[in-house]
């Protein structure tokens, strides 16, 4: 079944558009409707001194110091479960999987979350490495976590630091070292990898912003902030994003894909092994810009593309690149969105029968979809207001139905990197038994 989508406007012309171009890289514009944050969360709290809290000592130390910044000046969602939100959103680190024995871990694989997220989204991505028999460990990037004016008081720069730390960390470690990001998380996993190509063993970008939509605009974020601090205001719809974000925040993001691109057209290519996973639905980056970005920077044979689509897209070409198809009709998905491909079914929070549905607001969804989607038992998943079938609701996919198929594929990719095909136990729950 094939369903196109629509889209709906309103407001200052201006208005809509930065806030489509720049609010896109955080939450999807789930949360910005005519309600402010708390002004609490605009005022900023904690991460006013970055590297003090950076992974420089055992990685364990790193947790405990991180989740105590965040036990002082996280808010939390919800008050009755706050210290169950700040152990999900904090750094975390996994010990390879109860097949893998009791030697040494194959090797040490970082994970880094996009803007304004949180570790907790890297979980799904830290069990199916853990199963890879490595040991995973999720950042906390400066600036999050805690209270969204907190993106106020850090830069790119901020970021870099840490996620070399936590690489420089890894590899007095281990011989193996496998870096992956969401988003922002992968321009800054690859930002470092070609800066030190010594350091890092394998690269995974999960819908990677090396190209974003209207990139124009988004570049405009450092003047934009001086007369628009907030790009957008409206309280948080869940405890694992933000929901209100500092222009500052995509001025920040806009400026460390320049220093990626600079380290990468420093180096000419890319001779880490290299794996990239998209969506042409993705409504953040841009997916052909990132394919042409691949082709001519991915320097090392073993480096591969994997592309999902509702759609056939015209230039489904290319040695390296793998086409899958998005939907799945048993799970209601049409579509896979910017924030669904590394995220399982069976997610708590974000899965098919998660906590969470991301039913959008307006004016970027008519209201009367928007309360269909809250109100409905059940719903399809796709992208940007993707109509869904007649008298059917729809919502904005956050989960993956191919997520064993992927976790299968970043097994094989690994396993051309080190020679090591078959090792691990295969595809098991990730959150267990519900």
């Amino acid at each position: 079944m094939t369903i196109r989508f629509r889209r709906s406007g309103g407001g200052s012309a201006v208005a809509v558009l930065v806030g489509i171009a720049l609010c896109a890289l955080t939450i999807g514009c789930a949360s910005m409707t005519g309600h402010e944050a708390p002004p609490s969360e605009r005022v900023s709290s904690g991460w006013r001194d970055p590297s003090a809290l950076a992974p420089v000592a055992g990685f364990d130390a790193y947790v405990a110091g991180v989740t105590e910044a965040l036990r002082t000046h996280r808010l939390p969602f919800d008050p009755s479960r706050a210290d169950t939100e700040l152990d999900l959103v904090a750094p975390f680190r996994m010990p390879p999987g109860p097949g893998c024995g009791a030697g040494t871990p194959r090797g040490i694989a970082l994970l880094i979350h996009g803007l304004s997220d949180t570790a907790f989204a890297m979980r799904d991505l830290g069990g199916s490495l853990s199963r890879q028999c490595f040991e995973s460990r999720g950042l906390l990037l400066p600036g999050h976590g805690t209270r969204p004016a907190d993106l106020m008081v850090v830069d790119h720069e901020d970021w870099l630091s840490h996620a070399r730390a936590a690489v420089r960390q890894a590899r007095n470690e281990s011989d193996f070292v496998v870096i992956a990001g969401f988003s922002l998380g992968a321009a800054l996993a690859l930002a470092v990898a070609a800066e030190s190509p010594g350091s890092v063993d394998a690269v995974i970008g999960v819908s990677p912003a090396y190209r974003v939509r209207s990139s124009f605009l988004a570049r405009q974020a450092r003047w934009i902030a001086a007369f628009r601090p907030w790009l957008t205001e409206g309280p948080r719809v869940e405890f694992a994003r933000y929901g209100a974000t500092p222009t500052r925040g995509l001025a920040s993001t806009m400026a460390l894909l320049g220093t990626m691109d600079d380290r990468v057209r420093r180096r000419g290519a890319l001779r880490t092994p290299w794996l990239v996973v998209q969506s042409e639905d993705d409504e953040v980056v841009d997916v052909a810009g990132n394919r042409r970005f691949f082709d001519a920077a991915a320097g090392d044979p073993r480096s591969v593309l994997v592309n999902y689509f509702s759609d056939p897209p015209r230039d489904a070409r290319g040695d390296r690149t793998t086409w899958l198809p998005a939907a799945d009709a048993a799970l209601r998905v049409v579509g896979l969105s910017h924030l669904a491909l590394h995220i399982s079914p069976e997610n708590p929070h974000y899965g098919v029968s998660g906590t969470y549905r991301n039913c959008g607001s307006t004016p970027y969804r008519e209201e009367d979809d928007v309360r269909a989607c809250r109100q409905a038992e059940r719903v399809w998943y796709g992208v940007g207001g993707q109509s869904p079938p007649p008298g059917e609701a729809g919502a904005r996919a956050t989960f993956n139905p191919h997520y064993a198929d992927l976790e299968r594929r970043i097994g094989e990719f690994l396993g051309r990197v080190d020679g090591r095909d078959g090792v691990g136990v295969g595809v098991v729950s990730v959150w267990g038994a519900p």
